[in-house]
């Protein structure tokens, strides 16, 4: 699959476009914090497009975090960044064969239920089955059993050991070729994660407060919660109960000296803050219903006649504030809600030092989205058939408004929609401002439950700007360039030098720039052409005075990128196996596939044996086949060997040597030439004939640079291609036309040596005499949505077309009449489909519209 994406650059304190920056980022982070992708692009007044290919090689079954910035945003803390989590799933995956339809443990008792099918999805029927169930290094269970004739397993037993709250794999594997692991959650009594946050970030004995509570299960997603609050005499002095989504509110007045503790249901006991003699409070009514936020301000009695300050912001941008002097009667504030802006408002209460005591977020909703709607040119539509939509954008107030929206339509058969998920209304005023993740955040715009709202704000509701930082460390990009220096043996400047970049884009696309160094030595490059592919490779090289490249040294100012500290809670991500939706998915797939082998002609099953794909690995041939592999376990016995040991002492033939008719030293396998390919990028690519003295050694000295550069520990494989059966895809991609008419089999061949490290960074070096190999992370235009077109409903495919997604359009702008048409085919999916809109008209009005689209309905 693809996923495409659009994104908008807002100013944060009134969501208007901003063209202050020319690059955006994104990221692909798995669910080890490791980043899998990171690619870039070019930002066009405030907006840009990305897609990027989901391959199983490099993106395996699991969770996954999408995260998104502009340099500019990191000076305002990382947790500002955009990020938004999602699920890759592989309706293929060994772990499909395997439906777990129950998985239950009470105590050391585990109910388990599935469906076992072959990879052909035929039942495995009445067939002896061995499970187990570790936790870590320990065996909870080994039992032998038998499905049914259906292929069923059904198991209710007694474990070793009480699995409460662990993590556990199961097992299910038989004498053939059956092995599948599942990871779950034990879920006991203390699977429950329950949390109480008192109103403000104080708990003050002796006034009635509230206190908002969330339950998680063991997955981190919200669960129903009940129970009662005990004090330390074991006295009830309150119930509780979820309201929304595990969250909920719950008051009563602490008494001083006392303690207090949860008892829910279906959990153990949670011991709430401590009351404190002494402090402040800050209680907030903001009821959806009404025309204004009523504020109360209140303290205990030591603290009375002492002087407070009151500011109420929203998105940085103060709308209410003065000076307080705490007495025995509470201080009431009232303020209208016309004077905040829709989104997260905070209001804080300093001391006369202007330290912030007390803290509360509130969200104001004025129902004041665009107003955006849909017509399509019939009421009901055949497979493949013709669509035309009409958009209309206006403001609330009805103004017909020009303002640019993606379009997506997506296959609700294949793929379940929730449009009570996140979209950019929901993120901009709600998600982005609040901590930690917020299911189902559009709810809280569609007529939610007042104490829901409540709920959310007490227990998420922290705003994340920092709005004035000390200084900023990361400037606004207007564009992609280069910078850095070029010094002479002895690290001084080399002024007004020739510095040239060489650049390689893809399989085909070359580039050339050059520029000179200024009286520092410092060089920039820029002006860029687009880039069309993020497979990009540069050499930049420095010539002296004589055109030479030796005795200078260069360095580049890379970009540094943000890490990624939010890795792990203290919860885990909710296994994909287990999620219903994920299922559904996943069963549709397999409809499908059913249904392409009923009606389509397809060959009898074959049996294809080959090695494991290599993680990360560029090898042209299809499933990785090579003539030798150096594998990831032969390197790490020797970590600290470079990389030209390792060659001489792993790879068969591996010699330095001159070819017949010629002086020049190469490095050969058994007579073939060897050409180093490291991450997919042809080392020869970038060797430079020009200047070098023409020494017969020269050739072997630039390799020799990068293969004594890098070291075993750097290397995750290296695949060797010495036959024609491996190397001929190599030959056509990196060979030029003369190469190859001149070598082959029967003369003399070349021998490829593909080399995967473990950064994928290429023949990346520091620091080299006169040459500074990089691949940056350049920003790449983004690739057209295939949307196939149909003379007829009749038309015949070689293949079923079943896209999920149906339509995809990131650029659909109104004109001043707020008026854009929109066209596209229907595929041969027999489901109904979703029409998402979303957008902005660059002004702050931002707008969503979720809009079912009906299908004729098939004829048995």
């Amino acid at each position: 699959d693809t996923m495409w994406m659009k994104g908008y650059i807002l100013a944060a304190n009134n969501n208007t476009i901003t063209d202050s920056t020319g690059i955006a980022y994104i990221e692909l982070i798995n669910n080890a914090g490791e980043v899998v992708k990171r690619t870039a692009a070019p930002c066009y007044w405030g907006r840009f497009q990305s897609s990027i290919p989901l391959t199983a090689d490099n993106f395996p079954q699991g969770s996954y975090t999408l995260r998104a910035y502009t340099s500019w945003m990191r000076n305002f803390g990382d947790s500002l960044l955009y990020e938004s989590r999602f699920t890759i799933i592989n309706p293929r995956a060994d772990e499909w064969n395997a439906r777990i339809r129950e998985v239950k443990f009470t105590g050391s008792r585990i109910t388990l239920t599935a469906g076992l099918t072959t990879n052909t999805l035929a039942p495995v029927a009445r067939k002896k089955i061995s499970v187990k169930i570790r936790a870590k290094n320990r065996n909870l269970l080994r039992l032998q059993t038998q499905t049914d004739g259906e292929g069923n397993l059904y198991i209710d037993t007694m474990l070793k050991n009480n699995p409460d709250n662990k993590d556990l794999v199961i097992e299910i594997a038989d004498k053939e070729d059956l092995k599948i692991q599942v990871p779950v959650k034990a879920a006991g009594q203390s699977a429950i994660d329950l949390q109480f946050l008192p109103e403000g970030g104080s708990f003050i004995a002796g006034k009635e407060q509230r206190l908002g509570f969330k339950a998680l299960n063991v997955y981190g997603k919200g669960m129903e919660a009940k129970g009662v609050i005990r004090d330390a005499q074991g006295q009830e002095v309150a119930k509780f109960a979820t309201i929304h989504r595990g969250m909920g509110v719950v008051a009563f007045t602490p008494k001083n000296g006392s303690h207090y503790t949860a008892f829910p249901e279906n959990g153990k006991p949670v011991p709430l803050p401590d009351p404190q003699p002494s402090g402040t409070l800050l209680q907030v009514q903001a009821a959806p219903a009404s025309d204004s936020i009523r504020v109360m301000i209140d303290g205990t009695p030591d603290l009375y006649g002492r002087k407070y300050y009151f500011a109420a912001t929203a998105a940085g941008i103060s709308f209410a504030r003065g000076s307080v002097t705490l007495s025995s009667k509470p201080i009431r504030l009232h303020i209208a809600k016309e004077m905040i802006p829709s989104g997260i408002a905070r209001l804080t209460l300093y001391d006369s030092l202007m330290r912030p005591v007390n803290e509360r977020a509130i969200f104001i909703w004025h129902k004041d989205p665009l107003q955006l709607s849909l017509v399509s040119d019939k009421e009901i539509y055949r497979k493949k058939d013709s669509v035309s939509l009409l958009l209309t954008a206006q403001t609330a107030g009805k103004q017909h408004l020009s303002g640019s929206f993606s379009i997506a339509v997506i296959d609700t058969s294949q793929v379940n929609i929730n449009q009570q998920s996140e979209n950019i209304l929901s993120y901009m005023l709600l998600s982005s401002d609040l901590k930690g993740t917020i299911e189902d955040p559009y709810y809280y715009f569609q007529s939610p439950l007042p104490q829901a709202v409540d709920a959310l704000m007490l227990t998420q509701g922290w705003v994340r700007y920092e709005w004035q930082p000390a200084n900023f460390t990361f400037d606004r990009e207007k564009e992609f360039m280069i910078t850095g220096k070029a010094t002479n043996i002895f690290n001084k400047p080399f002024a007004r030098t020739k510095v040239t970049v060489f650049g390689k884009e893809g399989k085909n696309g070359v580039f050339l720039m050059d520029t000179t160094t200024n009286d520092k030595g410092v060089f920039t490059l820029e002006h860029f052409p687009y880039f069309t592919n993020d497979s990009i490779s540069m050499v930049i090289e420095a010539f002296n005075k004589k055109g030479r490249a030796f005795n200078i040294g260069i360095e580049l100012n890379e970009p540094t990128f943000p890490s990624y500290t939010n890795i792990s809670t203290a919860i885990a991500q909710q296994n994909i196996l287990l999620d219903t939706a994920t299922a559904h998915f996943v069963n549709k797939q397999m409809d499908i596939r059913k249904l392409i082998r009923k009606n389509g002609d397809f060959l009898d099953e074959v049996v294809v044996k080959t090695t494991a794909a290599i993680a990360g690995s560029k090898n042209l041939n299809k499933n990785g086949g090579a003539d030798q592999v150096v594998s990831e376990a032969t390197l790490d016995k020797t970590p600290k060997q470079t990389l030209l040991d390792v060659l001489y002492k792993q790879v068969k033939g591996f010699r330095l040597s001159s070819p017949p008719r010629s002086t020049q030293l190469l490095y050969m396998i058994n007579t073939n030439i060897v050409r180093f390919i490291i991450d997919g990028v042809d080392l020869h690519f970038f060797y430079n004939q020009e200047g070098g003295g023409g020494s017969m050694n020269d050739y072997q000295l630039f390799v020799d640079s990068y293969l004594k550069y890098f070291s075993a520990e750097d290397i995750r494989a290296i695949e060797i291609m010495n036959t024609s059966k491996y190397n001929s895809n190599y030959r056509s991609m990196y060979l030029t036309m003369e190469e190859q008419m001149n070598s082959g089999p029967a003369t003399r061949d070349f021998s490829f040596v593909e080399i995967t490290t473990r950064s994928g960074s290429g023949p990346f070096l520091k620091k080299t005499p006169g040459i500074y190999l990089y691949k940056p992370v350049a920003p790449v235009l983004a690739k057209q949505f295939y949307s196939p077109r149909y003379t007829t409903p009749d038309e015949k495919t070689v293949v079923p077309d079943l896209r999920t997604t149906v339509y995809w359009n990131p650029e659909v702008i109104t004109d001043h009449n707020g008026k854009a048409r929109v066209s596209f085919y229907t595929s041969e999916s027999a489901g109904n489909y979703m029409i998402i809109v979303q957008g902005t008209n660059l002004a702050g009005g931002l707008g969503v519209l979720y809009q079912p689209l009906k299908l004729e309905e098939t004829k048995n």
